[in-house]
């Protein structure tokens, strides 16, 4: 009522008000903030339409330093080879005072990461504790769990993450679980958590096989059994033998019998080990050296450490087995070469693993205190693994649980135990890849051989006191004087 009166009275003085330029100021800025906001609010709805109808075109950016939210190769082909849909259940309280939320929101993130390569997913998640009938038919027992359902069968992740993702995808399309062992053998190497005192632990390499969907046997005993079938096992790890415990003959007939059924083998020697059962390696076109030695590396580029003997490769041979590992660094410690025959065997395909540098030389102990360059080797390169390959005739020992390759006999070669010891396995490099890889191959699951994601780096900053006290001081005391300071000063230019 007054201000209509006002108004009447005065329409110059309302004039004056509304066009002021105090008054375009206000409006301007209100008028920017509202196409500002129309504007954020425009891009989010059609950012999450195309995410409806488009989960591929999804823009999402990894900014993190060691792409940590990025999947791997193998997590990108196993989304792009799904051939029907796959419902996602994930399974997180909400509820309950204790329940994490950033759980499913990190779960969230990495199924979506999937959804980019895959039309195939559809995801949802449910409250176990409003629907605890779903939960019951998955057979479930506790929450922050995902389901992978593809209508007939259903896996349950290991772990909310990417290696528990792809490993729950790879068992649903494959439907196998394929067996490992080691055989049952005096060793250098300690596979089990408990293992020998006089061994080198391996026990993380083994056991993380687990993550690759594989069912670890118990070391296999020729005592019990004194032949190996590939219906039984379909991988088998025979490990270096101590200098003085060389394998003996049941052994060495029941690994070759096996591989001629159309087995798979991981052989290991080293240096210091018993050599390698020659009939074995000869029936397969490898051999060691007559005067046994270690590869030593004159280009610095490939060594780690103060000795030419410790080895560092970030190139490899053209086995399916590195086909994603250029440039990821393994290391080995006092390996010894592994030759080829100068004539292939007819019928096997023999490929270098890892090789040396053309600059390399092998190194012999004949005096223990005196080593010398082996004059007699062969030229470089020199093979620190090898891999061997051979399409055999079905038998009646065979089954091929993979119907659409054909089995195969394959055997890998690595001259060095070192590299799969938990001390190695363990530090930043593809160790643990690789033996994954080699485990992979042989069983003809090649699916699976990627460069697997690494742990996420701890970036704690930590401070010190005098550090702790000048950002204290500074957001509680310096930031509010500046602001202080600077309003004043554009009060005394305006007044």
């Amino acid at each position: 009522m007054a201000l209509g009166t006002f108004g009447l009275l005065n329409p110059q003085g309302i004039l004056d008000i509304t066009t002021g330029r105090s008054t375009r100021n206000v409006l301007g800025t209100a008028l920017m903030l509202a196409l500002a906001i129309g504007i954020l609010g425009a891009i989010n709805i059609i950012y999450g339409e195309i995410g409806k109808r488009v989960p591929t075109a999804i823009l999402r950016a990894d900014l993190t330093a060691g792409k940590q939210n990025t999947l791997s190769n193998q997590a990108v082909g196993v989304a792009r080879a799904l051939d029907k849909p796959v419902n996602v259940y994930g399974f997180f309280t909400t509820q309950r005072p204790n329940s994490n939320i950033s759980v499913q929101r990190d779960a969230d993130n990495l199924l979506k990461e999937y959804a980019k390569y895959t039309d195939k997913l559809k995801i949802e998640y449910i409250d176990p504790d409003l629907d605890p009938t779903r939960a019951i038919q998955y057979g479930l027992t506790k929450d922050n769990t995902v389901v992978f359902d593809n209508g007939t069968r259903h896996e349950t992740a290991t772990a909310n993450t990417e290696e528990g993702f792809t490993g729950a995808l790879l068992q649903l399309k494959n439907n196998v679980k394929k067996t490992i062992t080691v055989l049952n053998v005096p060793s250098l190497l300690s596979f089990g958590a408990g293992g020998s005192q006089t061994a080198a632990p391996a026990s993380v390499a083994y056991g993380d096989l687990t993550k690759e969907n594989y069912t670890v046997l118990q070391p296999y005993d020729l005592v019990v059994s004194p032949t190996i079938s590939p219906l039984q096992v379909d991988v088998l790890i025979v490990p270096p033998a101590p200098p003085k415990q060389p394998l003996g003959d049941v052994a060495v007939r029941a690994v070759s019998d096996y591989l001629d059924k159309g087995g798979h083998v991981l052989l290991i020697g080293d240096p210091v080990a018993a050599p390698l059962p020659t009939a074995l390696l000869q029936k397969y076109g490898l051999s060691e050296p007559a005067d046994r030695g270690l590869v030593g590396e004159q280009d610095r580029n490939n060594v780690f450490g103060q000795s030419g003997l410790q080895l560092l490769y970030r190139t490899y041979g053209s086995s399916a087995i590195t086909r994603d590992m250029s440039g990821v660094p393994t290391l080995f410690r006092q390996a010894e070469p592994i030759l080829t025959a100068s004539t292939p065997i007819t019928g096997f395909t023999t490929t270098p693993l890892v090789q040396s540098s053309a600059s390399a030389v092998v190194v012999t102990y004949k005096d223990p205190k005196n080593p010398q360059v082996d004059p007699n080797a062969p030229p470089p390169p020199y093979n620190i693994g090898m891999v061997v390959e051979q399409t055999i005739a079905a038998s009646t020992d065979y089954t091929n649980t993979q119907a659409t390759k054909p089995p195969q006999t394959r055997l890998v070669v690595i001259g060095d135990y070192d590299w799969l010891g938990d001390d190695l396995v363990s530090q930043p490099v593809g160790n643990l890849d690789l033996f994954k890889n080699t485990v992979n191959w042989l069983a003809q699951s090649e699916d699976r051989i990627a460069v697997r994601p690494k742990d996420a780096t701890n970036r704690t900053l930590v401070l010190n006191d005098q550090q702790s006290s000048l950002i204290a001081w500074g957001t509680i005391v310096f930031l509010p004087i500046l602001t202080l300071l600077g309003g004043l000063y554009v009060w005394w230019r305006r007044r």
